[in-house]
């Protein structure tokens, strides 16, 4: 995947982090908002964790790196 390794942010309450990429594999742990978590590796909308805990989706957590350079963008 381009652009890994990078750091996302949690942005749900609560978000599973699973054993490989999407919600047919099993549940590993949760992770909670506001967690910052190093994101290696990209398949299909799914972020693997460098902790090696598993996977989580990308569409509840914001790229910390984006989020900066989003802030300085003129509207």
């Amino acid at each position: 995947a381009s652009g890994v390794p990078y750091t996302v942010r949690i942005t749900a309450s609560a978000l599973n982090v699973r054993a490989g990429a999407g919600t047919n594999y099993k549940i590993n742990t949760v992770v909670h908002k506001n967690e910052v978590y190093t994101i290696v590796d990209e398949k299909s909308g799914w972020g693997k964790l460098k902790s090696g805990a598993g996977w989580i989706s990308l569409n509840y957590n914001t790229n910390t790196k984006k989020a900066k350079s989003w802030t300085n963008r003129k509207r």
